[in-house]
């Protein structure tokens, strides 16, 4: 089943900075810095960059409530079909709880809501979400799709119990490290085409970093994933990407996000890694090769509290790279071997996480924005 988006117009004005011809405005453009006039105009590049993939979002949410997902057998997502997952809207919801701009108030407010209600008709029993939701039973529960399923819900002001996070901590390594499959045998048996494969207990560092925000958000504490994720920084095990997820931006992104969003400032020692591998790896143009890795890494920056010439290259090259209708390309984000998954809205939620974060210090900081 292929799902078809609408195509969108472009709703976006042209826009040119108009000056004054006075002498003083003059010299005063010559000299680099951020005048009134500079703030104003960048950040209404910015936030007309926003309101556009904002509007993109809009469109493309189905009437459940989800957004759109894509497999693909190819990290660049073409060709690709359709399947209805949890796991992006789960991250898609985050975002939209970030957005502040009241000209897409009306827009992110009935968006959560249906995303909200998605979550909810697809929680199990135990407050345990699978990958695909309610469909594809033969799949069984997971705790990443669990850990951030409940954290968009409370993030979103939804009044959940802690049923989600209780029932997790029986599925712990002696270290408190947290595996991947909730597989007991209340979800399957031998009879299950995949029942070799969940017998296994396998643990991946993203889902790991994931579970820590889910418990960050209630305050509880999870020293044996702290430890864990600071000794795969520390050692730079993420290089080539983890189990379930290919790029190594994903991980940085889950660490910091935990770090900032989360407050688990146990994490600062995974910085000066995080940090040296993003300022070496962005390439000349601004970003990290795809759009989705050039969000992941943007906000990674944005997280650490950077705010260098490489968070402007970067910046500058998402507001570049935006598509006619809003949208950001789509790429892989997680994969389950050979299936790829990924879709434009998924990078678009990344990609305004990043201009989002960047437009509140917009203000006070001294970026050169291409039109």
């Amino acid at each position: 089943m292929q799902y078809n988006k609408k195509q969108r117009t472009d709703l976006r004005p042209k826009y040119k900075l108009i000056f004054p011809v006075v002498l003083f405005l003059i010299f005063a453009l010559a000299i680099p810095g951020n005048s009134s006039e500079d703030i104003i105009g960048k950040n209404k590049i910015i936030d007309r960059s926003i309101e556009n993939g904002v509007t993109y979002l809009h469109g493309s949410q189905l009437p459940s409530g989800e957004f759109p997902s894509y497999i693909s057998y190819y990290p660049e997502m073409s060709p690709r079909q359709y399947i209805s997952l949890v796991f992006d809207t789960a991250f898609i919801v985050h975002t939209l709880n970030l957005i502040d701009n009241e000209n897409t108030e009306e827009m992110v407010d009935e968006m959560k809501s249906k995303a909200v209600a998605f979550l909810l008709d697809t929680k199990l029993s135990h407050g345990v979400w699978r990958f695909t939701g309610k469909n594809q039973t033969e799949l069984i529960p997971d705790t990443d799709d669990s850990a951030m399923a409940f954290a968009a819900l409370v993030e979103s002001g939804v009044n959940i119990s802690n049923e989600t996070l209780d029932h997790m901590l029986n599925y712990t390594t002696q270290d408190g490290i947290f595996y991947t499959w909730i597989n007991s045998d209340e979800w399957f048996d031998s009879t299950n085409p995949y029942y070799d494969y969940y017998n296994i207990n396998v643990i991946d560092a993203n889902t790991n970093a994931n579970i820590l925000y889910a418990y960050s958000l209630r305050n509880k504490t999870q020293s044996g994933i702290i430890r864990y994720l600071n000794n795969i920084a520390e050692n730079r095990l993420f290089l080539n990407g983890t189990l379930f997820y290919h790029s190594p931006y994903s991980f940085t992104y889950f660490v910091t996000k935990d770090y900032s969003d989360g407050g688990v400032r146990e994490l600062e020692p995974s910085l000066v890694n995080i940090r040296d591998y993003l300022l070496t790896t962005q390439k000349p143009d601004g970003s990290w090769g795809n759009d989705l890795d050039t969000a992941l890494a943007t906000v990674s920056l944005l997280n650490m509290g950077y705010e260098g010439q490489h968070l402007k290259k970067a910046i500058n090259h998402i507001l570049s790279s935006q598509r006619k209708d809003g949208s950001w390309d789509a790429y892989a984000f997680d994969i389950w071997p050979p299936i790829y998954y990924g879709s434009q809205e998924l990078t678009t939620s990344f990609s305004l996480e990043a201009l989002i974060k960047y437009r509140k210090m917009a203000e006070t900081d001294s970026i050169e924005i291409s039109e």
